[in-house]
Order: C-alpha cells, then sequence, then structure tokens
C-alpha cells in the first residue's frame, strides 16, 4: 500500500503516489533551477506538456500516477540538462546536498534498474562502487567451488530492501 498525494499539474488535477510525486518534484525542481528567475512561462509550458503526457496514459483501471509513469514522461520530455545551465546559486544548494548525502550513512539495497534476478550483485556493487559484473563472477565462483554462492543470494535477496535509483543519483526505496 503506497500513499496517495492529489496534486494540479498545469491546471489538471492528478493522484501521484509519494514516490513518483518526489521524482516528480526534483525533475521539475531541476528544470527550474535551470531558467531564469522570470521565465515561468517555460516551467508552465512543461507542467502543461507533462499533464497531457499523463493524461494520455492513464486508463480507467489505473488512475494513480506511479514512478515508472513519470519516468517515461521525463524521457519524453528530456533531461533537465537539455533546459540550460544550472545558475551558481543552484549549484552551491546542490554542492551541500551532495556533502549532506556523503555524510549520511551508505544503506545496502538491491538495485531493481540493474538487476538479472532480484539486484543484489547490482546493489552489493554500487555499495562498494565496483562493477556490477564482479560481483556476479565472485558469487558464480563461490557458487561453483563452495555450494554457498546460492545460499548467500537467496538470503540477501530476501533480507534487502528493494530500491530504484532515480536519475539524480538519489535512492526510491520500497
Amino acid at each position: 500500500m503506497k500513499k496517495t498525494i492529489n496534486i494540479n499539474l498545469g491546471g489538471s488535477a492528478f493522484i501521484i503516489d509519494e514516490d513518483a510525486y518526489g521524482l516528480l518534484k526534483n525533475y521539475l525542481d531541476d528544470i527550474a533551477s535551470r531558467l531564469p528567475e522570470h521565465d515561468a512561462e517555460v516551467i508552465n509550458d512543461v507542467e502543461s506538456r507533462l499533464s497531457e503526457i499523463f493524461q494520455n496514459n492513464l486508463s480507467i483501471r489505473s488512475q494513480v500516477i506511479d514512478s515508472e509513469r513519470v519516468r517515461r514522461a521525463m524521457s519524453v520530455m528530456g533531461r533537465p540538462e537539455e533546459f540550460g545551465e544550472k545558475t551558481h546559486i543552484d549549484e552551491m544548494k546542490e554542492t551541500l546536498r551532495n556533502e549532506q548525502q556523503a555524510s549520511a550513512p551508505r544503506r545496502l539495497y538491491r538495485n531493481l534498474n540493474d538487476r538479472w534476478l532480484g539486484g543484489v550483485c547490482s546493489g552489493v556493487a554500487l555499495y562498494f562502487g565496483i562493477d556490477p559484473t564482479l560481483v556476479r563472477v565472485i558469487l558464480l565462483i563461490l557458487f561453483i567451488c563452495f555450494l554457498s554462492g546460492l545460499l548467500i543470494y537467496i538470503v540477501l535477496w530476501i533480507v534487502l530492501p528493494k530500491a530504484y535509483l532515480n536519475p539524480d543519483g538519489s535512492v526510491n526505496h520500497f
């Protein structure tokens, strides 16, 4: 069960789940940070276009906008970098946010963006900052030599929380 939020986007009302709202808000904030302050018209145009995309993708069966729909709309609209360069103040804010995230403790997740089965190897590789293929090879060697690789993988699959990586590098965990 997920928490939903009612939003007004481009003059239309939508119901959006909490994770998707955070993703959409970060996307719109990133675009706004790249535009001059007096250029609210472009933001309104972006919101209107996103509203059209969401209206076209909603069906009778599903009336809630989820993270996947937001990601698809973002891919249609383009990356925030295409809207211009960040201003100096926004770069300072981002640097501060990155420093705060760097000081926060890291957590081990199953990375569902880059997975073969459950995302365990990809999550472990992301945690240690190494290539997921290397972790997969190590796990395969453990499985072949000691038959413990499968047991380790299954236990981690059960224990580790799943997460999706946002385009900005933040984590949506479930």
